[in-house]
């Protein structure tokens, strides 16, 4: 069965995924009575960036400066602080100039991404009537202009050109993309998510993934002008027959592209051999499962592809684990940034358009559990994420399903590497993935995509490289004491005959 954590230690190992969402905060510092504005870059939790200035009408010159941010995360009581902390070299004299700003939130009040934050100068003030930013808003580059810019970087300044070029970009580019696929045939996204959003224990959750998946794919459509045809299969309607007859009704031409989602439950039986989980299909008891309240992911797959879409993509995000596994609870939160019109149309043609092949992903390796929490599910935040990293209008790369897979899995393991609350090692999540797909060059010929550079060539579904290692591990723990107690002896053995060859020497 899918756990659904709300998890607040792991959050401090997020993976760099250059997001590049903006963000802008005004506050006022009582020290000085000024008010202050900040425009916040928001790459990763570990790499923040705030450019301020002073906001007085009364100014005739505007002076500004620039501090990094880390953030960092505490727990006093039930309650849990997020803490974007200045990274710099402070003494009493620059003691207030950088604020802290401060999330607070419970397991039954979680924090949201778009409440300002509090805002502190001295972490003596930590919890004392802390004052809240005037406001905390995510800033789209369509929303951006050169006067507005203008305000915090110079025209010189690398970061300004960038910003500018991509506000350009944005707003040029809309209605200015050929999604031709080697045919005039027209282009249908079909998008089937299958959620189960009455569960008791983790309705919550999924809820969320459909309100973050189902309006980007959406979007992406109307973006890249071609048909969208969309089937949600959730509340009272969830169950195997109506997935079946989504799956029958389905009918794509070959140019076609199918999304298929799912979030909810999975399991696997003692005798499966397969490395994918099935869908559990009812709200029912587990132990009164039939074969009509559950299908494997590997045939809903396969069912897809017999249709020969050009592009297939189907995520699971639910436990891989023996059936009936109980499930934990812990907290967490984090700024994550939001759907907006900051990407680059040309990319997200590269993708969708350009883009023939399947995938198959699914959260957890046989035996696991998948991790969720009142944001979503890990896997589809994190592929999102990924998603908006590799279309983003700041960002110089050549987007690529396989990065954003690849990404996708070494977030979720980081994400999931520590400790349980009762302090025992877990095992990090290991995404198991299927990635087959192909792109049109500049020349329109079709090259197998690449695995990145960075990632492992071995693209096991089951992370045999992560078993071997715990298996040399263990090997270790065992021989290693017993190789220092064998050249312990040795060394003492070797003493005591030196020791009894002096005595010998001594009474000759």
């Amino acid at each position: 069965m899918k756990k659904i954590l709300f998890l607040f230690l792991s959050l401090t190992l997020w993976l760099s995924v250059k997001s590049q969402t903006f963000y802008e905060v005004s506050y006022f510092d009582e020290l000085d009575s000024m008010q202050y504005l900040g425009l916040m870059t928001y790459w990763d939790n570990e790499n923040i960036t705030v450019r301020f200035i002073q906001d007085d009408d009364q100014s005739e010159e505007i002076s500004y400066w620039e501090c990094n941010y880390a953030c960092e995360f505490e727990k006093k009581g039930k309650v849990n602080y997020m803490i974007f902390k200045p990274i710099v070299k402070r003494d009493k004299a620059s003691d207030g100039a950088y604020p802290y700003f401060i999330w607070t939130w419970t397991k039954k009040d979680a924090s949201d991404q778009s409440e300002s934050p509090f805002v502190v100068f001295d972490m003596k003030q930590f919890g004392d009537d802390m004052q809240t930013a005037e406001y905390f808003e995510e800033i789209s580059l369509d929303d951006m202009d050169a006067e507005y810019v203008e305000q915090f970087y110079d025209k010189d300044e690398k970061m300004y050109s960038v910003i500018i070029d991509a506000c350009k970009l944005v707003r040029e580019q809309d209605g200015n993309v050929s999604t031709s696929v080697g045919s005039n045939d027209a282009i249908t996204m079909h998008f089937i998510m299958v959620a189960a959003t009455m569960d008791e224990s983790i309705g919550e959750s999924v809820e969320t993934d459909i309100k973050l998946v189902e309006p980007e794919f959406k979007k992406f459509a109307e973006q890249l002008k071609i048909g969208y045809d969309e089937q949600i299969i959730s509340g009272n309607a969830f169950c195997k027959a109506n997935v079946e007859k989504a799956l029958n009704k389905l009918n794509p031409n070959p140019n076609d592209i199918v999304v298929f989602v799912y979030s909810g439950h999975g399991f696997r039986f003692d005798d499966d051999t397969d490395d994918y989980p099935n869908m559990f299909l009812t709200y029912g008891s587990a132990d009164d499962m039939t074969a009509d309240d559950y299908i494997g992911v590997s045939d809903i797959f396969n069912s897809i592809t017999s249709k020969k879409p050009r592009l297939t993509i189907v995520i699971s995000d639910c436990c891989n684990s023996k059936f009936g596994v109980t499930r934990q609870e812990v907290e967490s939160s984090a700024l994550a940034a939001r759907g907006n019109k900051s990407y680059d149309l040309a990319k997200l043609k590269k993708l969708f358009i350009d883009s023939y092949g399947n995938m198959k992903v699914t959260a957890a390796k046989a035996g696991q559990v998948a991790l969720c929490d009142a944001k979503g599910g890990y896997l589809l935040t994190s592929f999102l994420s990924n998603l908006h990293s590799q279309i983003s209008a700041v960002s110089d790369k050549t987007p690529s399903w396989q990065t954003i897979i690849e990404n996708s899995r070494e977030y979720v393991k980081r994400k999931t590497t520590g400790f349980d609350e009762a302090g025992r090692d877990r095992d990090p999540q290991i995404v198991v993935r299927s990635v087959s797909v192909k792109t049109k060059n500049s020349d329109g010929e079709l090259e197998e995509e690449a695995i990145p550079a960075s990632f492992s060539s071995d693209i096991n579904r089951n992370d045999q490289t992560s078993e071997d290692d715990d298996l040399l591990l263990g090997l270790l723990c065992i021989f290693l004491p017993i190789i220092i107690i064998i050249v312990l002896i040795v060394i003492i053995i070797r003493i005591m005959i030196k020791r009894n060859k002096n005595n010998r020497n001594i009474r000759n």
